[in-house]
């Protein structure tokens, strides 16, 4: 029986090679783990702010802005002014941009299917109560 630390390990791994491999065969594969997340985030939070942003990814302005500019450069994303404030912009995803907020959120339901296959519906529903549990430790 493994221990939770050789559990949490085989875990990331597994889904990391899962996200590496799946990536590599698309648009993506020159994303980095922290962008193609700050593509959920922005599909997550639909058309945040830069401070939005921030606020979420807990960086500093400076960086988030660096990592937009990076991610408009790729088409992924565009900036569009507030019509609010002019001072701001909104974030929003390309086409480009939304197929890989969508290949990102497919992987992770091929990994939970993956890591669930052999459990029974009740079991998986306590994996599911324990794991949220857990979560709420580390929020």
């Amino acid at each position: 029986m493994y221990s939770i630390e050789e559990l949490i390990n085989i875990i990331l791994s597994k889904s990391e090679l899962l996200e590496e491999q799946a990536m590599q065969k698309t648009e993506l594969r020159n994303l980095t783990t922290k962008q193609l997340y700050c593509i959920e985030l922005i599909h997550s939070l639909k058309n945040p702010t830069l401070s939005e942003l921030t606020e979420k990814l807990k960086t500093t302005k400076a960086s988030t802005s660096v990592m937009l500019d990076r991610l408009e450069e790729h088409e992924f994303i565009v900036k569009v002014q507030s019509d609010n404030d002019r001072r701001s912009a909104h974030v929003h995803l390309t086409n480009k941009g939304d197929r890989a907020a969508h290949l990102h959120s497919d992987v992770h339901k091929q990994f939970g299917a993956l890591l669930t296959k052999h459990l029974t519906d009740s079991e998986r529903d306590i994996l599911i109560v324990l794991l949220n549990k857990a979560i709420k430790s580390i929020e």
